[in-house]
């Protein structure tokens, strides 16, 4: 029997608000593609390099969205004839050798919001989703290159992460400590991990330089430019955010954990830069989600370097 694990406070209620079908590049998987043949919908699909999309309309939206925010492809056919991806929404599920681990999108406004039934209400729906889903973890999880770790150490990672006096804070910790595990993985990582936030006093911070820089170059990426103006970033939804993510195995999925471990690190700077610019909770948290956290396009190769280079600066420490 399979274990599943939930966030735990974080509750969920579709609002029809409509913002999950607007602005996306909606895949539709091949299975639901193909049912589509069959019905006058299949003209609203169009097909890139052998992956199915639903078209967009002039405003960004969905073209079966109907004027009144409603899907139609529900209304007319039934919810099992939309995407995997809208039936899942805002879930993400990620099975590893612990079981399904729950997630969430943050630019879903009822998860930002906390609305609604406990996630555990929609463990029948989303179990009939999970069929199928690869297994995360279980020969190990690529950290840089040919170096992996062991699934049980990945858990200890998590856990240290977690269970810092801030996730801010131990995220940098659990940074430097498996760029120095890569480095040097002869030794356990526990070692690092003990070692790391004496590693990280100021004034000689040694991811610092590396922070800025790769902050930069990911601004850059996503056609942003520095602002001038200040303000004070609530910290509440940032933490709640960036445990949410950890919780839901985003470290673990699409790319080495070590530049996913990079990019997550950097990701308070880049709520501070959208709330210094909207002066929102909400539209910070959902320009994280779209550009940055876990549906960015495109960002695969920088964060590969990325990773690269905050292993190839630091020194080792034994």
């Amino acid at each position: 029997m399979t274990d599943w694990h939930f966030h735990p406070g974080q509750n969920f209620e579709c609002s029809q608000c409509s913002r999950c079908c607007r602005g996306w590049r909606i895949a539709v998987d091949p299975q639901t593609a193909q049912n589509l043949q069959a019905t006058p919908f299949h003209k609203r699909l169009e097909e890139k390099n052998g992956r199915f999309f639903a078209r967009k309309d002039s405003q960004e939206a969905c073209s079966f969205l109907t004027s009144e925010r409603r899907c139609q492809l529900h209304s007319e056919l039934g919810a099992a004839a939309k995407p995997r991806g809208c039936r899942q929404f805002p879930f993400r599920l990620t099975n590893t050798p612990d079981g399904v681990f729950v997630g969430t999108s943050f630019s879903c406004p009822s998860i930002q919001n906390n609305q609604g039934d406990s996630l555990e209400a929609y463990r029948s729906e989303l179990e009939e989703l999970a069929q199928g889903l690869p297994l995360w973890g279980a020969a190990g999880l690529t950290v840089w290159q040919d170096k992996r770790l062991a699934w049980s150490d990945y858990r200890r990672l998590e856990d240290f992460i977690l269970q810092s006096t801030g996730v801010e804070a131990g995220l940098g910790q659990g940074l430097w400590a498996l760029a120095q595990w890569s480095l040097k993985p002869q030794r356990p990582l526990q070692t690092y991990l003990e070692n790391s936030a004496a590693a990280l006093e100021p004034p000689a911070e040694p991811l610092m330089l590396m922070e800025h820089h790769w902050f930069s170059q990911l601004l850059k990426h996503c056609g942003e430019k520095p602002v001038g103006r200040h303000r004070e970033a609530p910290s509440e939804p940032l933490e709640r955010y960036l445990r949410a993510l950890v919780h839901g195995k985003s470290l673990i999925n699409r790319r080495p954990l070590l530049g996913n471990l990079a990019l997550l690190y950097l990701l308070p700077r880049f709520y501070r830069y959208w709330y210094a610019r909207s002066g929102s909770p909400d539209q910070t948290l959902d320009q994280c989600e779209r550009k940055i956290a876990t549906h960015p396009n495109n960002l695969d190769d920088l964060v590969i370097r990325m990773a690269d280079d905050f292993r190839d600066q630091l020194e080792p420490i034994f």
